[in-house]
């Protein structure tokens, strides 16, 4: 059975390779001969090892649960047991790239140990298979979990804190490091408790001849193997036999609002969107993870006495909710159907959607950015703060709704889903990447009027800004708005044929050579995304040096880093920076409008 599933593994992966798939294989091939060229000592890894760890532990989270392609479900049907399944799926996942990227990274482990005698390097060769083994199986059995923890709203809010705590402690690095430096806090001696450094304190116990305290590290990564392969037979049992597809009673949730709605078709798709903000485990999710990482990533700072994070605590939330939000009607797979039947409901249910993404999120982030901003003490701020909160609002309330409808992901229906996201979910990396370069592009006008405010200190110019920011918040929800419900009236059964399918609809064979996909299309989509996703760094990063130039603040954070540069480069460092980001934007737009010419008619 094994044997047959790598075989499957080993052809879905064929038919699925594109541009994004082969980036990524890649980088993860840079980063796993980083690993081994430059792994020399036992602190790097111990640190790399965690690192690997933890992107195994989460990056299902974000990469459709990362099976591959064989879901569980696919072989209900078959006389298999529990135990043979997770077996053979377990054989199968080893066959994909990520799993011999993760191989050659804990290579590094076999490299250190021969550095170190004979007896080390027998010892690390064992050490380091059973390592790639134990992060495989250990993400299997976290995305398992999932489906046991998020069937309420509660277990999503709990399933979110850790993964937004990971995600903006690496976001945030360069202020844990100047925590670690200050409160003089040895990492890498507790990471040594950790299972992923297991087979390390193994290959060093042998170096020194402890071989109790080797013997017992190797057995305790045999034990949590055994332990884990244990728990994923049963978790998958449960998943196969239907407990997690059972419904749990949801509240109410947003009743409260819903029942003050008008009785009209508007009222009625925005009480529909709430009740779904609500009960859709994949959105609670979403929503919860956005709340969780503005506050971890703005909070954090405060361990080193920096309070310049707060202001912008609303505008991060409302950031990471409209990349959350980007499959609105993805989650609703081929529901759309009910939409499309009623002829002229488009505009009503695109309206609709994204008055509710509003009345879900403007309240709590503008309480963060009131908040944070008076807590800060910087009384400075408050025209960046207002004004980047009300853009993210205004693009974050258009842009839900359009690239739910131009760059649709396929989901499963809400009567199929497996009340696991990990599983259900689809790979929006892409999206999450396109939103946030995309609403940093629509904070520029305002943003420029503001930091000109700044450098001038010109008060009036810098509410300025902020006028300017409401004003374009209004355009842009209105005008993607626009575009996105008359894409969903002349489109609508192609995207429908999108959700149910996964590919675009076919066209008739006659026409075939005339309607051929233009030459170096996955290319250009690739550039757009890689530029719109990168865009926004240097951007912020010119931003923040700015405001660090005119308040004369110290920096304290990597992304001020031209500060470290002589006071003559910091102006020029700052151009640069701002070339950059124009450059890379630039080049998305002129790719996105060959693109679009390029299309056939």
């Amino acid at each position: 059975m094994a044997v047959v599933l790598i075989r499957m593994r080993l052809a879905l992966l064929g038919h699925a390779t594109n541009a994004l798939l082969i980036t990524g294989v890649a980088t993860g091939f840079l980063l796993a001969l980083a690993t081994l060229v430059y792994g020399t000592s036992p602190g790097l890894l111990t640190v790399a090892f965690a690192a690997w760890a933890a992107g195994w532990l989460v990056g299902p989270l974000f990469t459709g649960g990362g099976d591959g392609g064989l879901r569980p479900e696919y072989f209900t049907r078959l006389p298999l047991t529990a135990r043979t399944l997770a077996t053979g799926l377990l054989a199968a996942a080893f066959a994909g790239p990520g799993a011999v990227i993760t191989a050659v990274a804990f290579a590094s482990l076999a490299v250190f140990g021969a550095r170190l005698g004979v007896l080390a390097g027998l010892v690390a060769l064992p050490a380091a298979v059973a390592q790639v083994v134990l992060v495989v199986v250990a993400s299997r059995v976290v995305v398992g979990l999932l489906g046991e923890v998020m069937r309420t709203r509660l277990g999503a809010a709990l399933v979110a804190l850790p993964w937004a705590a990971a995600i903006a402690t690496a976001s945030n690095i360069g202020i844990v490091m100047i925590a670690l430096a200050r409160y003089d806090l040895d990492v890498t001696s507790w990471l040594l408790f950790l299972p992923s450094s297991w087979g390390l304190v193994a290959v060093q116990a042998a170096a020194e001849g402890d071989w109790p305290l080797c013997v017992t590290a190797l057995t305790g990564l045999v034990v949590a193997i055994i332990a884990l392969l244990a728990a994923w037979a049963r978790l998958l049992d449960r998943r196969l036999s239907g407990v997690l597809a059972r419904r749990t009673r949801h509240p109410a949730g947003d009743g409260l609002v819903a029942r003050h709605l008008p009785a009209t078709p508007l009222g009625s798709v925005v009480a529909k969107e709430l009740r779904d903000w609500s009960r859709d485990t994949m959105r609670s999710y979403n929503w919860y993870f956005a709340i969780a990482f503005g506050l971890f990533m703005c909070l954090m700072p405060l361990a080193v006495d920096l309070t310049w994070y707060l202001p912008w605590t609303g505008a991060v939330v409302t950031w990471m909710a409209a990349a959350g939000g980007a499959t609105l009607f993805s989650s609703d797979g081929t529901a759309l159907w009910l939409t499309l039947m009623h002829p002229g409901a488009e505009r009503t249910d695109v309206r609709g959607r994204q008055l509710a993404w509003l009345l879900k999120v403007a309240p709590l982030t503008i309480v963060c950015t009131v908040a944070g901003t008076g807590l800060s003490g910087l009384a400075w701020a408050w025209p960046g703060a207002l004004a980047l909160q009300a853009v993210a609002l205004g693009a974050g309330a258009g842009l839900v709704v359009l690239l739910s409808v131009m760059a649709p992901v396929r989901m499963p229906d809400a009567h199929r889903r497996t009340g696991n996201a990990a599983a259900d979910g689809a790979n929006i990396v892409g999206l999450v990447w396109a939103m946030i370069g995309l609403i940093a592009a629509c904070a520029l006008p305002s943003a420029a009027v503001v930091v000109a405010g700044y450098a001038l200190d010109v008060i009036a110019l810098q509410w300025a800004g902020v006028a300017l920011a409401v004003a374009t918040g209004v355009l842009y929800a209105w005008l993607f708005g626009r575009i996105a419900h008359r894409r969903l009236r002349t489109a609508g059964p192609e995207l429908l044929f999108r959700l149910r399918t996964g590919r675009s609809a076919a066209r008739p064979r006659s026409t075939a050579a005339a309607v051929a996909p233009p030459p170096g299309q996955a290319r250009r989509r690739l550039v757009i995304g890689l530029c719109l996703g990168l865009g926004w760094t240097p951007l912020l990063s010119a931003a923040l040096t700015l405001v660090k130039l005119v308040t004369r603040a110290p920096s304290t954070t990597f992304w001020t880093f031209p500060l470290s540069f002589p006071p003559a480069l910091h102006l020029p460092a700052v151009l640069v920076l701002l070339a950059c980001a124009l450059a890379l934007y630039t080049i998305a737009i002129r790719t996105l409008i060959t693109l679009i010419r390029a299309r056939p008619r």
